[in-house]
C-alpha cells in the first residue's frame, strides 16, 4: 500500500512487525473467576456422566458450547469467561501445582 509523503501510516495489528505481543488479564479477579467457573462446569459434567476433561478440551479448542452440558446452567456459565482466560488458569495451575513434573 502506497501512502502520500507526509501522510500518517495506518496502524498495524499487534505482532505485525514480528515482535512478541504481551497478553494479560486482571490477574487476581480473572484467575479466581476462571478457576471457579472451571470447578463448577467440571462438577456438572461429572454429574451428567461425561468425561469432563475431554468435554472441556473440545470446548476450549472449538469454542462450541455444546461440548458443555446445560446441567446446573454450566453451558451459560462457561461462556461468561473468555476461553483464553480459562486456558491461562489451567496452565498456571498446572505449572504451580505440587507434584507435577516440568
Amino acid at each position: 500500500m502506497l501512502t502520500a509523503p507526509g501522510a500518517a501510516t495506518p496502524p498495524q495489528p499487534p505482532g505485525a512487525g514480528g515482535e512478541t505481543v504481551r497478553f494479560r488479564v486482571d490477574e487476581a479477579t480473572g484467575r479466581r473467576r476462571a478457576a471457579e467457573v472451571l470447578r463448577q462446569v467440571y462438577q456438572a459434567l461429572v454429574e451428567k456422566g461425561y468425561h469432563p476433561t475431554s468435554q472441556l478440551v473440545g470446548y476450549l479448542l472449538s469454542g462450541d458450547p455444546t461440548y458443555i452440558t446445560s446441567h446446573h446452567n454450566a453451558r451459560s456459565l462457561i461462556r461468561t469467561v473468555e476461553r483464553d482466560e480459562l486456558l491461562e488458569e489451567i496452565i498456571e495451575h498446572y505449572i504451580h501445582c505440587p507434584g507435577t513434573r516440568h
